[in-house]
């Protein structure tokens, strides 16, 4: 289905991609730091602590997250199967993966002081599993390919399997069980630092956020920071090519989502590959096996696009080597640059999923007082059926800002990663020079991904 967007969509190409250059050019000019300096954002180089969460509320906060899985399980366990009337995907999908990370950007990441499954490995035992001590050392070879798997599984289920409520508490407990395996072979630091997927995500987005909360594990309470937005990515110190791999899967997903069902990339099968297919096999192929082979199309698409994403991000980074003159390596640079591609994943996916949000908040209450779809609703709350009416040509404009404030925030983190880095600013404004055609890239892909049109079949 098509709908005709407000002005041509070239002329927000032109502006979008005007609005970087502009940005780009400002920053190169205007931006200084000493060569290897310390990154410094204003007169805050560090998080200015501005209070403490005392203990009754983070036992708050971890009770309220075990009674959101609790009975997001039970819901799907007991309730009725309309996806519509039973509170658990709901609860999972809009309110936790997509509302909750959002909010993560700007609350920081309450995630690691609420962690359900963290809290139930505490809770079920003081053991070796609770103190870290797992039974097994976790590999460094291993990195974030757990975390990275669990993404793709995910976005696998979303898009081609679509749980219901049922299926749904299974898989969650059937990834509490591997949660629970992990942390007791692995030890729980461990394992949540790099293999727990929610963990692992909210922790990088999190870095995005203008507050920061360190737990004092002798008070029991956890200390708030402020800082400015943005500059958490530079408390982290990726080493690994997956950790690489896990944030280009953050925005590799969410294009794949947003094209999978569209007329281009099913046309890319029927009337560009399929032929070649037929062709290859010397004669007529029954439809059945079309249909299987496009099964696997579909699939594959989605596991090779954040490879895709890899291969292109270390050629812009060997092209920007060879600009810079560095010795600097492809791979620390790689691991150095990657955050800075964060704040576009999270606006795309933003871009990609706030109308869904908005439609689906409104029958948050009535599901809440009903979460087992059993018509209770003891608060005779009214149950919202047709979705509301948007206005495409606000939603476009909200899109296209929300893509354009992502790439402009990609530009400056490079900017002062590369200050960081690299030994003179020449070097540093060099380098940028093809992140910069990346960003550019980015943009034109995020605004042609959202533009094209669906498939109704």
């Amino acid at each position: 289905m098509r709908y005709n967007l407000p002005v041509p969509f070239e002329l927000y190409l032109y502006a979008c991609a005007a609005a970087l250059l502009i940005t780009f050019a400002l920053m190169g000019w205007f931006m200084r730091a000493p060569a290897g300096a310390p990154v410094r954002i204003g007169g805050m180089a560090r998080a200015h602590p501005i209070g403490r969460l005392p203990s009754w509320l983070i036992v708050l906060l971890q009770v309220g997250a075990l009674l959101c899985l609790g009975m997001s399980v039970l819901a799907g366990l007991l309730g009725t199967q309309d996806p519509d009337d039973n509170l658990n995907l709901t609860l999972f999908w809009e309110v936790f993966l997509l509302g909750f990370v959002y909010a993560t950007a700007v609350i920081g990441n309450v995630y690691a002081l609420a962690n359900p499954w963290e809290t139930l490995v505490k809770l079920m035992g003081r053991n070796r599993t609770a103190s870290g001590r797992g039974r097994y050392q976790y590999a460094e070879s291993l990195g974030y390919w757990p975390a990275v798997a669990c993404y793709i599984a995910l976005i696998w289920l979303e898009l081609f399997t679509i749980p219901g409520p049922r299926a749904l508490s299974l898989i969650l407990l059937g990834y509490s069980a591997l949660t629970f395996a992990g942390a007791w072979l692995f030890g729980a630091p461990a394992w949540f630092k790099h293999c727990e997927l929610f963990s692992v995500l909210l922790r990088v987005v999190g870095t995005l956020a203008p507050l920061a909360y360190r737990p004092d594990a002798r008070e029991q309470r956890s200390h708030v920071q402020l800082r400015w937005p943005l500059v958490g990515i530079f408390e982290e110190h990726p080493r690994s090519i997956s950790f690489v791999v896990f944030v280009l899967c953050l925005l590799a997903g969410t294009t794949y989502d947003g094209m999978h069902q569209t007329l281009f990339w099913k046309g890319l099968y029927w009337h560009r590959l399929l032929p070649m297919f037929q062709a290859w096999r010397g004669g007529h192929v029954p439809d059945s096996t079309l249909e299987h082979w496009y099964d696997v199309y579909q699939r594959l698409g989605l596991v090779v696009f954040p490879f895709l994403y890899l291969g292109i991000y270390l050629a812009i980074l060997r092209l920007g080597k060879a600009a810079a003159h560095t010795a600097l390596s492809v791979h620390s640079m790689a691991v150095a640059f990657i955050l800075s591609i964060l704040p576009i994943a999270l606006v795309y996916n933003m871009a990609h999923y706030y109308t869904l949000i908005l439609i689906r908040l409104r029958v948050l209450p009535y599901l809440f007082t009903d979460p087992f779809g059993y018509e209770w609703n003891p608060l005779h709350l009214p149950h919202l059926g047709d979705p509301p009416i948007l206005k495409m040509a606000m939603v476009w404009h909200v899109e296209v800002g929300l893509i354009l404030c992502g790439h402009i925030a990609a530009v400056w983190l490079a900017h002062r990663i590369a200050l960081h880095m690299f030994a003179s600013r020449r070097e540093a404004v060099m380098s940028q020079v093809p992140m910069l055609i990346l960003m550019l890239a980015y943009t034109v892909i995020g605004l042609w991904v959202i533009s094209l049109p669906f498939a109704l079949t």
